[in-house]
């Protein structure tokens, strides 16, 4: 009986990997249009370079490559600090950047749900998991008014901004909490954020 259980335990979690990986592929951008220019650039440059230096080691004073001689000539003529060469050298670094940036994962289109089987995958918008929270937080006796900040590319946290007219508001600021987690349980995001609750009071 329990080698059982632990059996269905560790099936249970396998097939939740399996599912963030799925959301993950699904709803990451592709960005294969980037990639496909960094690769042509890149193997262009990487062929000029390799016909150049085969041509060097065998002994060749002509470049093959069209282009190269005059290139090179002007190369010649320039030196470190110039300011055309900072300029070139600074093109080419942001040029790089770019690339880097591009290799780089693509970030989420939105929140990935949380799921066991591994052959579905959920996504919930980040505007609208925000709105949902903020309408939970409403929820509550007292709240007049309430708005949900985070899930942005500095801030992987929520905070929650809730207005009441209560002058002594007691635990009100723990019942909003209760209330946004409590939603959050039904709405089940594959990696739950952080809340904090700022909870403000007005006079009428």
């Amino acid at each position: 009986m329990a080698e059982a259980l632990v059996h269905d335990l560790i099936e249970e979690e396998r097939s939740r990997r399996e599912a963030r990986r799925l959301a993950l592929r699904a709803f990451r951008p592709r960005r294969a249009f980037a990639g496909f220019a960094a690769a042509l650039l890149v193997t262009a440059a990487g062929g000029t370079a390799a016909i150049e230096l085969l041509a060097a080691a065998l002994g060749s004073a002509v470049h093959p490559v069209p282009g190269v001689a005059a290139l090179a000539g002007v190369l010649r003529r320039r030196t470190w600090d110039d300011p055309n060469v900072l300029v070139v050298a600074g093109a080419v670094a942001a040029l790089g950047a770019a690339f880097l940036a591009a290799a780089l994962p693509g970030r989420l289109r939105g929140v990935p749900l949380d799921g066991a089987d591994p052959r579905q995958a959920g996504l919930i918008g980040r505007a609208a998991l925000r709105r949902s929270l903020a309408d939970a937080a409403l929820g509550v006796p007292g709240i007049e008014r309430a708005r949900v900040r985070g899930l942005g590319v500095f801030r992987r946290g929520l905070v929650v901004r809730a207005g009441t007219h209560y002058r002594n508001p007691a635990n009100l600021a723990d019942l909003v909490r209760a209330a946004v987690d409590a939603r959050l349980d039904g709405i089940e995001p594959m990696h739950r954020p952080d809340v904090e609750v700022r909870l403000g009071w007005r006079k009428d």
